[in-house]
């Protein structure tokens, strides 16, 4: 229970209070193609705390390896793709969370060949709408 909860003392009266979860959230979605811009974001709530620094984790790892609220990844690529999970601490206080649940962020290559075909697509679509053998030059 060492991990959920913190002490407070003063003058020899100690309350114990649980510790926060905090929760990511991912944008554009969870789910997303190989050069899009992902953000990940990690938000602590404490009634009076302003001032966090963060720890981001992945893939379960037990070391932390950015201090920022956001992780944006511009352009993302499959190497991203992986299950996050952030905690925090407060700056220049007592107060501290517990990890978050982690989110899986996937990441696909199908965006590219999407798009090339679509363009494809619209292309000859145009072409053949604005084809009109009886219009006069």
């Amino acid at each position: 229970v060492k991990e959920k909860c913190s002490l407070l003392c003063c003058r020899s009266v100690c309350l114990v209070s649980e510790k926060p979860k905090p929760t990511v959230t991912i944008k554009p979605a969870q789910h997303v193609f190989r050069g899009e811009t992902v953000t990940l974001r990690c938000d602590v709530y404490i009634e009076g705390v302003t001032s966090w620094q963060y720890g981001w984790y992945k893939d379960s790892s037990g070391n932390a390896f950015s201090e920022l609220q956001e992780l944006t990844f511009s352009p993302v690529t499959e190497s991203d793709a992986g299950k996050y999970s952030c905690y925090g601490v407060e700056r220049g206080g007592s107060h501290s969370s517990r990890r978050s649940d982690e989110v899986t962020l996937t990441v696909s290559g199908e965006f590219d060949h999407l798009f090339t075909y679509t363009h494809k697509f619209n292309i000859k679509l145009s072409k053949t709408l604005d084809y009109n053998p009886q219009r006069s030059t």
